[in-house]
Order: structure tokens, then C-alpha cells, then sequence
């Protein structure tokens, strides 16, 4: 696909979750909580103008917890309802269903007011691909409903879901476009998995993620990674592991797959790629 019928296609996606918008009453934004700022779209920020919006941190379980607290205090001085969660445990969910109860009584007392009968809380779920959009809704129904996986773009369009009678989501496709993203997003989204990155593109993401941890997270180096600081590197991870290729030489590809799993997964830890005012 070409660049240009790749923007047309996201065009296209936008605009048709656009005229699903209309009827919603509450737009959930989700993002990594590993990275909020870059993992939040412009399309998303157009998108959520003139409607009741509220930020979700999703995978904090998987995130510093004292940067998500960071982030959560940033985002409320910036007038932004905001939680973290974790769709996965169910973790944040209390304090996701209050907030939920308590717009659902606003619209009940805002229609009183009309005249109108009560309704239901109609809530879109907007996100950047492989935010656990479809693993977030999947906890809100409390059944596997939507398909999830770590694979971006398993939502192929916008289609409702009729949680009870007092809620119904609009789950949607991941929404961005990858021209606007810069290096440094480019390398924090395919760190998290937001963008498919593969061959060298796999190993300058892991590049950047071995110089980030060094300087943030060293303990990660030699406590779970077991690898001196000083010589950190792929090579280094490959030998470790026993990633070798056929000649003998070190199989960095297979080392990047490797620290991408465990990054991923949080097996390294709880590690956040950026912190406020970063």
C-alpha cells in the first residue's frame, strides 16, 4: 500500500467512526500508560472536540507506577478526567465503573430536564492500535466478546456492544497516522507493539530501548537480564541466550525478539518510556 492510499484509508476510518460519534455521550480515550503522550493520536484528539471525554491509562500493571502517579496528577492540573487500569486483572476497574455510574446519572438528569425518557450511557472506545482497546471492552462486558491480541488492528470497524441497560461501547479500529509520528515515536510505539516492526527496524527499536533502560532502569540490566552494564548490548544478549547463528557469530535479530517479549510482557520489570514534561 502506498503512502498516499494509506492516508486515504485512514481518512476514511476516521471519518466513519466520525458519524458514529454523534450519538455518543462519552468518548474513553485509551493509551499505554507506558507512554500516554506518544501513544495518543491527533485523529483521537480531533475526534473527542465538544464531547465528554475520559482518558484511560491502560496496562499500568505493566508501567513505573510512580511515573503513572506522575501522570495521573499532570493529567487531572490539565482539567482531564484520566485513570489507570489494567484490562488484563481487571485492576482500576472500581474506580472505572464510579466514573461510568456517575455520567450515567448526569445523562439520566440531563434528559429529566428535556423531557426525554432515560437511555443508557452510549461510550466510544478510541485508541492508537494495540492499546487493549478490544481486551478493555472485553473486561467491561465480563465476557470474550471482541477478539484481542497482540497483534494492531484486530477491530476491522466501528460496531456497537450492548454492555446492560444502562451501558452501550462503541468499540472501534486503532486510529493513526504513522507520517506524523517522529523517531522517538517511532521507536516507543514499536517498543509497545502500537507499529509492526521487523528485520533492522527490529534491532534499531532495541538499540534505543538498551541505551533507555542503561541510563533509566539499569538495575533491569543486572538483576533480570543478568548482563553487565558495560558490555549491554544485543550481541551480548544473544550470547547470553545462545542465540547463535550457524557461523557462530550472534543472532541479533533473534536477541531483538527476544528483549521486545520481555519488554512487552513486563517481564523486565515495570518500566515507563517517558515521564511529564518530558
Amino acid at each position: 500500500m502506498t503512502e498516499v492510499n494509506g492516508v486515504n484509508v485512514h481518512r476514511q476510518m476516521v471519518a466513519a467512526i466520525a458519524s458514529k460519534l454523534k450519538v455518543v455521550d462519552l468518548i474513553c480515550e485509551l493509551v499505554d500508560a507506558r507512554c500516554p503522550q506518544t501513544s495518543s493520536s491527533p485523529a483521537v484528539a480531533r475526534l473527542i472536540l465538544n464531547k465528554q471525554h475520559l482518558l484511560v491509562l491502560n496496562k499500568a500493571d505493566l508501567a513505573d507506577p510512580g511515573i503513572t502517579k506522575a501522570w495521573l496528577v499532570f493529567f487531572k492540573e490539565q482539567g482531564k478526567e484520566t485513570v489507570a487500569v489494567d484490562a488484563k486483572s481487571a485492576g482500576g476497574f472500581r474506580e472505572l465503573w464510579k466514573i461510568l455510574g456517575a455520567q450515567t446519572l448526569e445523562l439520566h438528569r440531563s434528559l429529566q430536564m428535556k423531557g426525554r425518557r432515560p437511555r443508557g450511557l452510549r461510550v466510544a472506545v478510541l485508541g492508537i492500535p494495540n492499546t487493549g482497546k478490544s481486551t478493555y471492552l472485553n473486561r467491561l462486558i465480563g465476557r470474550q466478546t471482541m477478539r484481542s491480541g497482540a497483534r494492531p488492528g484486530l477491530t476491522r470497524g466501528p460496531q456497537w456492544v450492548h454492555l446492560n441497560d444502562s451501558v452501550s461501547v462503541l468499540d472501534t479500529p486503532g486510529i493513526m497516522s504513522i507520517s506524523r509520528v517522529g523517531a522517538d515515536g517511532r521507536f516507543k510505539l514499536g517498543a509497545i507493539g502500537s507499529v509492526e516492526i521487523r528485520g533492522s527496524g527490529a534491532e534499531e527499536t532495541c538499540e534505543r530501548l538498551l541505551a533507555f533502560l542503561k541510563e533509566c532502569y539499569p538495575a533491569v540490566v543486572g538483576s533480570v537480564l543478568k548482563i553487565d552494564l558495560a558490555s549491554f548490548s544485543l550481541e551480548e544478549i544473544a550470547r547470553a541466550k545462545g542465540f547463535l547463528m550457524s557461523s557462530g557469530l550472534p543472532d541479533t535479530q533473534r536477541a531483538s525478539d527476544f528483549l521486545l517479549d520481555q519488554f512487552r510482557s513486563g517481564r523486565l520489570g515495570r518500566i515507563s518510556l517517558e515521564k511529564p514534561h518530558s
